[in-house]
């Protein structure tokens, strides 16, 4: 085999892809200029050598033509490059002028996803949206995922306790609407999802997925049941009555009360999913009965199993 090319000047750098929440470990060799390659890092615990073609990709977000590497100001001639205290000078004046105007809540801010994998910007972001003082706040997670942390502040009691899926110790992983092996699995943070599933089903495991297309997660699972797009909530509310009925709730609360006294309302949840059988849903899920009744008894008899799921671009996750 041909030895790795080496360049005059090399560096090596032991990085982490911050482009999702995997977080893998990436070893970047370059010049201080040009980027020469992009590897996964083998010696890196968490990720152990896995990258998906994301991390390569950093090269071409770093030496795109078009990426912005100063500040730039819209003129009637075009862009203009300004200084960083001048953009700043002028940003700040822009606020105050249109709050000054129209009203603190007149401003709006958008926080993009990359704030969430960057310190500095979780760590700043809260001050600066403080000073501001305006309400009209949005950002990835009032576009995806605001529901998920309502669930979570119910059921244990804060907002970011966010079931994650354990998917180096279940048995059995039920996948709703998510393709993890092109994602790497959002509020999930697992490497080599492939990898992580194919080893679910050689300790005996399953790996049941529920999605209106065959997916690349879909073709590795030890099950794909088909469901008509749109219909997922009622599948939901079915398994959920199911739950009730084949008497697994009943043996949820003799073993732990926790829930109950967490989130009273939860109670509730029997009443309201009692007219949705899975008699009821399997013409319009296409998925039968007997089949949506198997699920459920597998689910919550399994040594340990989780539920994923990500409907549209919201995700959540529950263990059993």
């Amino acid at each position: 085999m041909a030895s790795e090319k080496t360049h005059t000047d090399e560096q090596t750098h032991f990085r982490t892809c911050n482009l999702c929440e995997a977080m893998c470990g990436i070893v970047i060799k370059h010049d201080g200029k040009k980027v020469f390659s992009i590897k996964g890092d083998k010696d890196d615990p968490f990720s152990k050598g896995y990258i998906c073609p994301k991390a390569t990709a950093l090269q071409d977000l770093h030496e795109d033509s078009d990426r912005l590497r100063h500040p730039v100001e819209r003129t009637a001639n075009g862009w203009k490059e300004i200084s960083w205290p001048e953009a700043l000078d002028k940003v700040a004046a822009g606020i105050q002028s249109v709050q000054k105007k129209h009203g603190q809540n007149a401003f709006g801010v958008y926080l993009g996803n990359p704030n969430v994998h960057n310190l500095g910007g979780m760590l700043t972001i809260k001050h600066l949206l403080t000073s501001i003082k305006t309400r009209s706040r949005f950002s990835a997670t009032s576009i995806d995922q605001l529901p998920h942390h309502i669930v979570s502040m119910h059921l244990f009691g804060h907002m970011l306790r966010i079931p994650v899926p354990d998917v180096n110790r279940t048995q059995y992983m039920l996948i709703i609407g998510g393709n993890p092996l092109a994602s790497n699995g959002s509020i999930m943070t697992a490497p080599n999802m492939r990898q992580k599933l194919k080893d679910i089903k050689a300790r005996d495991g399953k790996v049941v997925v529920i999605d209106p297309r065959r997916t690349e997660t879909a073709d590795i699972a030890s099950e794909h049941h088909f469901i008509r797009p749109a219909t997922d909530v009622l599948l939901l509310l079915a398994m959920l009555n199911e739950i009730y009925l084949q008497g697994y709730a009943d043996k949820a609360r003799a073993k732990n009360n926790r829930a109950a006294a967490l989130a009273p309302e939860i109670e509730r949840l029997a009443d309201f999913a009692r007219d949705y059988s899975a008699e009821s849903v399997a013409e319009i899920t296409g998925i039968a009965a007997k089949e949506i009744k198997r699920l459920v008894k597998e689910f919550c008899e399994a040594e340990s199993s989780v539920c994923y799921g990500r409907m549209g671009r919201l995700g959540k996750s529950l263990a059993y």
